[in-house]
C-alpha cells in the first residue's frame, strides 16, 4: 500500500493517458474538456496524496521521497492549470483534441519522471518521454502558418541537445565507471582535473541549459512561442521549466565542485539575463515577448545553480515554482485575447483590457509586477533570495547584472501594464471568463501576492525537499 501510495501521482496519469488514447481511437469529441479538468484534478490530487510517499524502483534508479514530490505537486498543479485554459482552444481543430490531451498527459508524466531519475540514462529516457509529445502538438494549429516551422525547429534543437547530453553521458561512464548519481559523487573528486569528465560534464550541461532555454540555447524558444497554439505555449513555458530547475537541484549541485564550470555558469547567467530582456523590449507581440522574458528568467535561476553552497538551491526552487505560477498567470490572459485565425497576440491588442475584463487585467497586471521582481509579489521575494545567496557566495558581478536587468525588465513589463491599463480602445470586443476561469486566475493572481508576503511555508517545503537528495539522505 505504501508503494501504490509513493507512485500514485504516475499511476494516475496513465490511467489518464490511456484514457485521452481510447477517446482519439474512437473519435470522442463531446465533453472532451470536462474530463480533461477531471483527470488534471484527479492528478493533481493523488500528487497531494503522495506527498510523503518515500520509495525506490529499478535498483534505484528512480526515487520517490520529498524532492521528486515536492516538484511533482506543482507539476500537475501546473498541469490542472492548463487543462482549465485550454476550455476555448478555437486555434485547435476539434477532432484533434483528444489526441491534444493525450499528449500533454505524456509530456508531463515524462517531467514527473524526471523529478524522481536518479541515474543518468533514466534520467535521459524521461526527458525523452517528456519532450516528443511537445514536439508533436507545437504543430498542431489550424492553418498552414508558420506552425510547421516552429515544430521543425523544435525538433531539430531538441535532437541535437539530445545528442550533447547523450554523448556527455557516455563520456561520464567511461571516466566514472557509473552512471548512478550516488556513485558519480563517490568518484568526481578525485576526476576533477580529467578532461574526459570534464567534456562529458560540459556536453550533458548543454541539454540542460537546452531545457531551461538559457543563452545560448534560447533560439528555439520564441519561434516555438509564436508558431505553437496559446494553450500550447502555456504549457511548454510553465512546466518542463519545473523539471528543469529539478535537474539543476539534482544534478548541477554535484557537478559544480569543477573549477571552470562555475564561472562558465556566471557568464551564461548574465547573458541569459541581458539578451533575454533587450531582445523582449524590441518585441511588438506578447508571445514572443513572453519567450524572452522566459530567457532572462533562466538568468536568475543559473544564479542560484551556482551559489548552492550558500541556499541557492533553495532559491532555486522557490523561484521555479513561482515562475510557473507566473507564466501561467500572463498565459491565461493570453488565452482569452487569442483571436481565431491570428498567429500573433500584438501587444495592442491588450488594449482597454481593463475596461473589457476587469478581473484579468488584475491578475496580468499582478503577474507582469511579479515577472518584474517588484514587491509585495512573489517575484521580488524570489530574486531578492536568490540575488542575496549569490551575494554571500561570492559571485558579487552577477548580482549587480541581476540588478540592473532587473531594472531593465521593468520597462518591458511596465510597458505592457500601461497599454492593458492605461491605453483604451473602444472598439475593442468583451472578454467573457467562465467561472472556473475567473477562479483560476484570482487562485494564480492571489496566489503570487500571499508568496511575495508570505513565503516561509514554500521555502520551508523547498528545504525539506532537497535535504531528501539522493547523495544527502539515502534511503533507509
Amino acid at each position: 500500500m505504501d508503494t501504490l501510495q509513493a507512485i500514485l501521482p504516475e499511476l494516475v496519469l496513465g490511467c489518464a493517458a490511456a484514457f485521452f488514447f481510447g477517446c482519439s481511437l474512437f473519435n470522442v469529441e463531446k465533453n472532451m474538456h470536462r474530463y480533461a479538468v477531471a483527470w488534471a484534478a484527479a492528478v493533481f490530487l493523488a500528487a497531494v496524496i503522495g506527498m510523503s510517499g518515500q520509495a525506490e524502483f529499478f535498483h534505484g534508479a528512480y526515487r520517490v521521497d520529498r524532492f521528486s514530490r515536492f516538484f511533482s505537486l506543482f507539476i500537475t498543479g501546473a498541469f490542472l492549470v492548463v487543462m482549465i485554459i485550454t476550455q476555448r482552444m478555437e486555434d485547435i481543430d476539434r477532432n484533434c483534441r483528444a489526441d491534444l490531451y493525450f499528449f500533454l498527459t505524456v509530456s508531463t508524466s515524462g517531467l514527473i519522471l524526471v523529478t524522481g531519475a536518479t541515474e543518468l540514462l533514466t534520467l535521459f529516457i524521461a526527458l525523452e518521454i517528456s519532450s516528443y509529445p511537445l514536439y508533436i502538438i507545437t504543430s498542431y494549429r489550424k492553418g498552414l502558418g508558420f506552425q510547421f516551422e516552429a515544430a521543425a525547429k523544435y525538433l531539430v534543437f531538441g535532437v541535437v541537445s539530445t545528442a550533447l547530453m547523450i554523448y556527455g553521458i557516455s563520456y561520464l561512464y567511461g571516466a566514472l565507471g557509473s552512471t548512478f548519481l550516488s556513485d558519480i559523487v563517490v568518484a568526481l573528486p578525485s576526476h576533477l582535473y580529467d578532461p574526459l569528465t570534464l567534456v562529458g560534464v560540459i556536453l550533458f550541461m548543454a541539454g540542460l541549459l537546452y531545457k531551461l532555454a538559457a543563452f545560448p540555447f534560447h533560439f528555439w524558444a520564441p519561434d516555438v512561442y509564436s508558431g505553437a497554439a496559446v494553450e500550447v505555449v502555456a504549457f511548454a513555458a510553465s512546466l518542463p521549466k519545473l523539471a528543469a530547475v529539478a535537474l539543476f537541484a539534482r544534478v548541477g549541485g554535484v557537478f559544480m565542485d569543477f573549477d571552470v564550470l562555475a564561472p562558465a555558469l556566471a557568464i551564461l547567467a548574465v547573458l541569459s539575463m541581458t539578451v533575454g530582456n533587450l531582445l523582449a523590449l524590441a518585441q511588438t507581440e506578447l508571445k514572443r515577448l513572453l519567450a524572452y522574458s522566459a530567457v532572462s528568467h533562466a538568468g536568475y535561476i543559473l544564479l542560484g545553480v551556482l551559489a548552492a553552497s550558500q541556499g541557492g538551491l533553495n532559491s532555486a526552487m522557490f523561484y521555479g515554482a513561482v515562475y510557473a505560477v507566473m507564466s501561467l498567470a500572463a498565459f491565461l490572459v493570453a488565452v482569452q485575447m487569442a483571436e481565431e485565425g491570428k498567429n500573433d497576440i500584438p501587444l495592442d491588442d491588450l488594449k482597454g483590457l481593463w475596461h473589457r475584463a476587469p478581473l484579468l487585467a488584475i491578475v496580468f497586471t499582478i503577474a507582469l509586477v511579479s515577472l518584474a521582481g517588484l514587491p509585495p509579489t512573489a517575484g521580488f521575494t524570489g530574486k531578492l533570495l536568490l540575488l542575496t545567496a549569490a551575494w554571500k557566495a561570492g559571485w558579487f558581478w552577477t548580482v549587480v547584472f541581476g540588478v540592473l536587468n532587473s531594472l531593465l525588465g521593468l520597462f518591458v513589463y511596465l510597458n505592457i501594464i500601461r497599454i492593458s491599463l492605461v491605453d483604451d480602445q473602444a472598439s475593442g470586443r468583451p472578454v467573457p471568463t467562465s467561472p472556473l476561469l475567473g477562479t483560476t486566475a484570482t487562485a494564480l493572481g492571489l496566489g503570487l501576492l500571499v508568496l511575495g508576503v508570505f513565503p516561509g511555508g514554500l521555502l520551508t517545503m523547498a528545504r525539506k525537499a532537497l535535504a531528501a537528495l539522493l547523495y544527502i539522505v539515502p534511503l533507509t
